[in-house]
């Protein structure tokens, strides 16, 4: 006689493997992080082409869709082709219309990348050469300048002099004892530079294949999606896979909408610099350009970066520009911040200016540059992923989903929500207790009568 498990037998099982591989993850997690993340970044290593093509497509899906939606569509419409979702369209002319759209997107991309390396790259060699070749120009200038200063001042003078001579002393420690005997070898050299070669060997071979990786992503992007709708309602509850799939689309939605407008909001800001310093004849116009437009793709800190950058590029040559130049980006990032940022970007994180900053510095200590990038969407997810999970747990309890009936709560009785502003709903420390200051002023107060009843008490007893 065979024996059939039961159903709910079967659910525990599964339940409790899953457990075990859970409780396992997290033991490796705490104890042997390091090896964990040193497998995943080797397995990364080997993906690097694929994960660099998904990365470009998915830049590249926004024009992709305006250019079939916005242009291709309506031509197709205009000569009686169905070309819509529906299951009468015309699949075959649909088909034609991807590979048009997909032909002129990586075209548009490549023009970019030939404008990229033809023009801007060339430009700003030429004008880190010019800064280098002009280095001791500028440092004479400097310190013409601060001798100058430092001869009406002498205490400074003298302060800085003795920083400088034990700062020489160290410097000059650690040449001779340390930096000298770590001088790579013959050997050392030749290994190191066979090893750069076949980096950039590699570096170039991820790059076609994310190229290539790209148009195939972007040919089949649908077929993606309607495989994994597929796969989630196989394996999970109908409800589970909705708010799955609705959980996905939320987060494709919050990266491609903040990702996507970053990098317009980053050219546009760019491109109005490299005007501003034109008009107001800096020196150096496209690097300094170049350097706000690329550091203001990082939220928040990324504006005053760039400025602290170009200025201090700018003060080697003249502080009158350096100074006009900050003033510039200052008018520059309130425009961005309070006009263009907002046109462009909208709400599309949902976060506040202190979880922008909390993700920022998060993200950036654990993945640097990268952090700093892709931290604030990532920690929108997260916090309206909490969000959701709050939401739903309130509403099985029977309780308010709104924020603002939480904001006067002193407690809840009952499903009664009890106020703050209600002096009778004193229970679970709800009663408003007197403030530090107003009790040091009442005490104060109180002896300062008391002190003067005691001297008129006294001066009733003399009498």
């Amino acid at each position: 006689m065979k024996m059939k498990p039961e159903k709910n037998q079967v659910t525990w099982a599964i339940t409790i493997f899953c457990l075990c591989i859970a409780l396992m993850l997290a033991y490796y997690v705490l104890f042997d992080g390091k090896t964990i993340v040193k497998t995943f970044s080797s397995i990364l290593d080997s993906l690097s082409g694929i994960v660099i093509g998904i990365v470009i497509a998915f830049v590249l899906i926004p024009l992709l869709e305006f250019i079939e939606e916005k242009i291709l569509m309506p031509i197709y419409k205009l000569r009686g082709i169905d070309v819509s979702r529906a299951s009468t369209a015309d699949k075959k002319k649909r088909k034609h219309i991807r590979y048009i759209s997909v032909l002129i997107t990586m075209i548009i991309f490549l023009f970019i990348m030939y404008g990229l390396f033809r023009i801007i790259i060339p430009e700003l060699i030429r004008s880190l050469r010019e800064i280098i070749r002009n280095m001791p120009i500028y440092i004479n200038q400097i310190d013409t300048q601060s001798n100058k200063y430092l001869a009406d001042n002498p205490e400074l003078q003298k302060f800085i002099d003795s920083q400088l001579d034990t700062y020489y002393e160290n410097l000059s420690s650690y040449i001779s004892k340390q930096l000298i005997p770590m001088m790579p070898s013959v050997n050392i050299i030749m290994k190191f530079a066979s090893q750069s070669f076949f980096s950039v060997f590699g570096v170039i071979l991820d790059l076609v294949v994310g190229f290539i990786v790209a148009i195939y992503v972007l040919l089949s992007k649908e077929r993606f999606t309607t495989s994994g709708k597929k796969l989630a309602y196989a394996i999970f509850r109908e409800d589970f896979a909705n708010e799955l799939i609705g959980g996905f689309r939320f987060v494709n939605n919050t990266f491609e909408g903040f990702v996507g407008g970053k990098l317009v909001d980053s050219f546009v800001i760019g491109v109005i610099c490299y005007i501003g310093c034109l008009v107001l004849k800096l020196k150096y116009p496209l690097l300094i350009s170049v350097i706000v437009g690329v550091t203001n793709i990082i939220p928040f800190f990324g504006p005053y970066i760039g400025g602290i950058m170009g200025a201090m590029l700018l003060v080697l040559i003249d502080p009158i520009q350096a100074l006009i130049f900050l003033i510039f980006v200052i008018v520059l990032q309130q425009f961005d911040g309070n006009i263009l940022g907002p046109m462009i970007l909208g709400n599309s994180t949902g976060l506040s200016s202190f979880w922008v900053i909390f993700s920022i510095m998060l993200f950036g200590g654990l993945w640097g540059i990268v952090g700093w990038l892709i931290g604030v969407p990532i920690f929108a997810v997260i916090y309206a992923l909490a969000s959701r999970l709050t939401n739903i747990l309130l509403e099985k309890k029977g309780l308010s989903t709104n924020t603002k009936d939480y904001y006067d709560l002193a407690y809840i009785e009952d499903k009664e929500y009890k106020t703050l502003s209600n002096p009778d709903n004193t229970k679970f420390n709800a009663g408003k207790e007197t403030s530090t200051f107003k009790k040091i002023f009442s005490i104060n107060l109180k002896e300062k009568i008391s002190a003067a009843k005691n001297v008129k008490n006294k001066a009733d007893k003399n009498k």
